[in-house]
């Protein structure tokens, strides 16, 4: 029975090499050399740069946000949708930007707040990233506090709550990961990594993430037709409203259903929250794929779209400003909204999570 003293010393030894190799500190910060598993990649590029329908397109001539330099590649989205998925831009390794802007739930969440890297949670619900790239003005977060769509990217990862790096570390981490220099050569034409080339290829990423294929949009290339509840709700969705107030499509305008200059506030009331420069408004989102993105609104307090068109009348308790119709209504209006969605962005391989 001599064995076992041996046997048992390996054992501990095994034990406390696999504690020192995965350890958690008290900051948070966990600390790991495992081999890191390398996306899966196609050996040839998915296709980001589409071609929409002329009546997008002509959209998109009025709206596009991207900067002259920094125009969509397929490599450079290629890229951008690694980064996006990938959980070494947390401190922790734990958090990926894909944690909280989910594919299946339209790059929303699903959950009020969304866990942070040490499971705090946000301050706000976690807005879709649809169709981001018509948003004229380019200036993003709830609040519009970030000038463009490149700026806003390096924010969640610089933020305490949310993924905890500061950019120097970001740029550490990302250096040391064996997959990432042939990924900058194909998208930059250089292994250079840093925290502005990263930005940049998110945001390709992120502006390739367009919706074109709902139900609306072949009933508007005169490929189907709406039925007689979604017909009329979306009449009632482009008339202003009962008493000469603003049509619903003054703040959601089609074709992509956003406007980066709102005709008026309509936020949830929220004394804890005033939004854009504390005027007690809100970025006006895209309606597009609405009914996968519940909750709604900043702060995500409406649950379902049921509940937003039955809001009540105004000052009633459960108003919604703006956003209640009449009981009549609301099986039209959610017969239209029903046909903006667009499940090729929720399962289409090139917007989904490489390493899985």
């Amino acid at each position: 029975m001599h064995f076992k003293k041996p046997f048992v010393i390996t054992s501990l030894c095994l034990l406390v090499f696999l504690f020192q190799q995965c350890s958690k500190k008290d900051d948070g910060t966990t600390t790991t050399s495992e081999t890191v598993a390398a996306p899966n990649l196609p050996a040839t590029a998915f296709n980001y740069i589409n071609t929409y329908p002329a009546f997008i397109q002509a959209s998109l001539n009025v709206n596009d946000n991207t900067p002259a330099d920094n125009a969509i590649t397929n490599d450079g989205a290629t890229l951008g949708r690694v980064l996006f998925y990938d959980k070494h831009f947390s401190k922790n390794n734990t958090i990926s930007c894909g944690s909280c802007h989910k594919p299946e739930n339209s790059f929303s969440d699903n959950a009020v707040l969304s866990k942070g890297f040490n499971d705090g949670l946000t301050s706000r619900h976690s807005m879709a990233l649809l169709n981001v790239r018509f948003y004229k003005s380019g200036k993003m977060f709830w609040d519009e506090r970030a000038p463009t769509l490149e700026k806003q990217i390096l924010q969640p990862i610089q933020n305490t709550v949310e993924m905890g790096l500061t950019l120097a570390e970001l740029e550490t981490k990302v250096k040391s990961l064996s997959y990432y220099p042939a990924l900058f050569q194909k998208a930059f034409g250089s292994t250079q990594i840093d925290s502005v080339r990263i930005a940049k290829a998110v945001s390709q990423f992120l502006r390739s993430i367009v919706t074109f294929q709902s139900k609306y949009d072949q009933v508007k290339q005169g490929l189907a037709a709406f039925t007689a509840d979604e017909a009329a709700g979306e009449q009632l969705f482009l008339a202003p409203a009962p008493g000469g107030g603003a049509a619903c499509a003054g703040c959601h305008t089609p074709p992509m259903f956003l406007t980066s200059s709102p005709a008026g506030p309509f936020a949830f009331p929220d004394p804890d929250d005033a939004g854009i420069n504390n005027q007690n408004r809100f970025k006006s989102g895209s309606l597009r794929n609405i009914a996968l993105t519940a909750p709604y609104f900043h702060n995500g307090k409406v649950s379902t779209l049921n509940a937003m068109l039955n809001g009540g009348p105004p000052g009633s308790p459960a108003n919604i400003p703006a956003h209640s119709v009449a009981p009549a209504d609301v099986a039209k209006f959610l017969a239209f909204l029903q046909t903006l969605t667009d499940n090729s962005v929720t399962t289409e391989a090139r917007f989904s999570d490489p390493f899985k």
